[in-house]
């Protein structure tokens, strides 16, 4: 089950609050969402992914100004990939007290399974390429998520339709002879179904 947990840290002007507790320097309420602060630092903890890849997945950076409210619909982003399980921050202040650094905390989603590209008439390196050009986050391996896939065959549709050649992308998952899911097969979804793709025991997921 996938959940963001949000951790408030506002050093110097913005402090955690609990009901009937409160700061001796009157702090700004967090429920407000409205002050405004500078990103000067981003970095990750407990997860896969770099800075590099929480920035593109969450669409924060560096120099960016936000209020709480914003970094919470970043969070929330971060999530809709599913890739992940959960999501948490905290943040606090650095140089001036609205200047901050913005830490994530992840739960990766696990776990991963391998992924092929199996489109006719494509070479499925050019597509890894394109994928991996775009982000590292993209691996040659995923949760088996329906947001997780629906994520990454959006980004593969992206391709095909760099390429002018529009294709609808889906994902079967196969299964090794005990019946364990043992892989994600991006397809065109109009081939869903066809038996030399689907391997054995497969469980098919149209994103």
């Amino acid at each position: 089950m996938m959940a963001i947990g949000l951790v408030l840290v506002w050093a110097h002007f913005l402090a955690a609050q609990t009901p009937g507790r409160t700061s001796g320097q009157s702090p700004v309420s967090v429920s407000d969402g409205e002050e405004i602060v500078v990103i000067e630092r981003l970095t990750v903890q407990e997860s896969r992914f770099d800075a590099a890849g929480v920035r593109f997945l969450s669409g924060l950076r560096p120099g960016m100004k936000v209020n709480e409210a914003a970094v919470r619909k970043a969070a929330q982003r971060i999530a809709d990939s599913g890739l992940v399980k959960n999501v948490a921050y905290q943040y606090e202040s650095l140089s001036s007290e609205r200047s901050v650094a913005l830490q994530f905390t992840i739960t990766d989603e696990l776990p991963l399974l391998p992924a092929q590209i199996e489109i006719p008439d494509a070479d499925a390196e050019d597509v890894w390429a394109y994928l991996h050009g775009i982000n590292a986050v993209f691996t040659r391996e995923l949760p088996r998520t329906q947001r997780a896939i629906a994520f990454y065959s959006r980004y593969i549709e992206r391709f095909f339709a760099s390429q002018k050649r529009p294709v609808h992308v889906a994902a079967v998952i196969t299964a090794d002879e005990s019946g364990n899911a043992s892989g994600i097969v991006f397809v065109p979804a109009s081939l869903l179904g066809t038996p030399q793709l689907r391997g054995k025991n497969p469980a098919a997921s149209k994103p």
